[in-house]
């Protein structure tokens, strides 16, 4: 495989939710994450996450204030992360 079409990218987020990440954000964020080729990976309080699996994101326990390094690794991995960002965001504009 060629190199560049392996391309990581990470990105750091603040959670701004009042509830931090429970079940509906979750599940909010792994549909977005669901729709790219790219590996996500999620690191929050020590814990490295599957960006594809709720049980495991949930079990992190992200709470209101906790600063979460998303990586995305393969060819749409800038799309991904900008996706998840706008996605973080609209949750945080809803409240959830």
């Amino acid at each position: 495989m060629d190199k560049s079409a392996k391309k990581a990218e990470t990105r750091q987020f603040l959670i701004t939710n009042e509830s931090g990440l429970h079940a509906r954000p979750v599940s909010e964020l792994v549909r977005c994450a669901m729709r790219f080729k790219s590996e996500i990976t999620i690191l929050v309080n020590g814990k490295k996450c599957s960006g594809l699996s709720i049980m495991d994101i949930m079990t992190a326990d992200i709470r209101k204030g906790a600063e979460v390094f998303v990586t995305a690794e393969g060819v749409d991995a800038n799309k991904a992360l900008d996706a998840i960002e706008k996605c973080l965001s609209q949750l945080a504009e809803k409240g959830f």
